[in-house]
């Protein structure tokens, strides 16, 4: 029964990537001028923790960024670590097939205050408010404490299919009961086009 299980939960998985490529391929065939400062970019991520992310979620978008226009081009604020901005470009080329995916709140360019949190620490235990940042978590809090803009409602993370996953976040220290916010809640915000 779990082979069953896990079988048709990679099944799953694989197909949410598949159709998220497709709908990313025909829908977001946009070019990088049409980016603007405040928009959120969301990936499928190489990474195994991105991996962990995407099938907890069952979402391909395992990590995301905001849109930073600087005079010499466009970057991405990213929670890694530290904390820091990597050139659009070069972020685009970290994920899965070169795909990426952009939300939008507003049509207007929003100007963010992102150098408090250059620097900072990657969360590795997805807790809010301990001084340390993971993706979704940093693009959460600053709609909300720059803009007032709550794009989601946290999530315990025992709402999400952490089956397997258990024992990972038992080393890390990750509470099933603590509240976080995934790239996918971000991705499905109906404050978002």
């Amino acid at each position: 029964m779990k082979k069953y299980l896990l079988k048709n939960t990679i099944i799953a998985l694989c197909l949410v990537v598949i159709l998220a490529i497709l709908v990313t391929m025909c829908t977001q065939l946009q070019k990088q001028a049409s980016l603007k400062e405040g928009d959120i970019v969301f990936q499928i991520s190489q990474s195994q923790q991105s991996k962990y992310i995407m099938t907890a979620t069952m979402s391909p978008w395992g990590h995301c960024g905001i849109i930073i226009e600087k005079p010499d081009g466009l970057y991405v604020l990213e929670a890694v670590e530290p904390v820091k901005l990597t050139d659009y470009e070069t972020w685009k080329k970290h994920g899965r097939f070169g795909i990426v995916s952009t939300k939008r709140y507003t049509d207007s360019a929003l100007k963010v205050n992102y150098k408090p949190y250059l620097g900072l620490h990657y969360d590795s235990q997805f807790k809010f408010n301990n001084g340390k940042w993971y993706c979704s978590e940093l693009i959460y809090d600053i709609y909300l404490k720059q803009y007032n803009v709550e794009l989601c409602e946290p999530r315990k993370v025992e709402d999400y299919m952490i089956g397997k996953l258990a024992p990972i976040m038992k080393r890390r220290g990750i509470n099933k009961k603590q509240l976080v916010v995934a790239p996918s809640d971000l991705y499905n915000s109906e404050q978002l086009k």
